[in-house]
This record gives C-alpha cells, structure tokens and sequence, in this order.
C-alpha cells in the first residue's frame, strides 16, 4: 500500500508542472486524504467525522498562513524602506496571524478529542509532518530538474 501512495505523490507531483493554482490544492487535496487514510487507519465512522473538521481547520490555515502572509511578504519586498511604525504594524500583524493559527490547531485537537482516540491524533500531527516533507522533497526535486535542464 506504502508503494501505491508513493506511486500516487509521483504521479501527481509531476501534474504539478502543468497545473493552475486552484487545481494544484485540490491535488495536494486528494493526496492529503489519501496519505492520511492509509496513515491514521481511520474506521468509516471516524473517517465521516474527521474530514469536515479537518477540512474547515485546513481551509482556515490555508487563508492564514497563505494568502495572509504572501500578502505580508509581498508588501515587505516592496517597501524596503518603511518606516518604524509600518514594521511594528507588519509585526503586530505576523503576530496576530500566529496567533489564529495557533488557536486554529488548538480547536482542531479539542474537536478531534471527541471522536478520535489521542494516539490516532498524535499519528495526525506526525502524518502532517511526513506529508509536508514528502510534498517539499518533491517540489525541490522537481525544481532541481528544471533548473539543470538546458
């Protein structure tokens, strides 16, 4: 089954390449589902629980750690030379958007803690871990190819 999910992240890794925006999170979507199916043996039932919690914890990450703070970095790389008071409201802001994402991953585990066992939540975190890694891995690969071609 290891050798079917690793298969599958290849597969889709390479779609990447030819992919808009919106269609490479729905992919990273369906590998996610399928990556952690496999990882956290989750019964039917549980399984019926978990993904509408974990997609609303997902959607609400995305919007914070994504297109908050790209819009943060953009707007750093565009002013170099802010002044004092435009860097502390940027820092006030990083803060806060931590802040949510912190409390975002908090309300996640207490959700889970009513239908999941904690060994299957602590299998989630380390699942989300080896996901991310795994997904890096592939995208730096596939990085490193682009750029030695001629």
């Amino acid at each position: 089954m290891k050798r079917y999910i690793t298969l599958l992240l290849v597969c889709f890794g390479l779609s990447f390449a030819i992919a808009q925006p919106g269609e490479i999170r729905e992919k990273i979507k369906k590998l996610r589902i399928a990556y952690f199916t496999e990882n956290l043996d989750l019964t039917p039932q549980e399984a019926q629980q978990f993904w509408p919690v974990y997609n609303a914890y997902d959607d609400v990450n995305h919007k914070l750690r994504i297109r908050e703070l790209n819009d943060i970095k953009r707007n750093i790389k565009e002013n170099t030379d802010m002044s004092e008071a435009e860097a502390s409201k940027i820092l006030d802001r990083i803060e806060s958007i931590e802040k949510q994402a912190y409390e975002n991953n908090v309300d996640l585990i207490k959700k889970l803690r009513k239908f999941l066992p904690a060994k299957k939540i602590i299998r989630l975190k380390k699942a989300e871990r080896d996901f991310n890694k795994k997904l890096m891995k592939q995208f730096r690969d596939r990085r490193g190819r682009r750029k030695s071609m001629p």
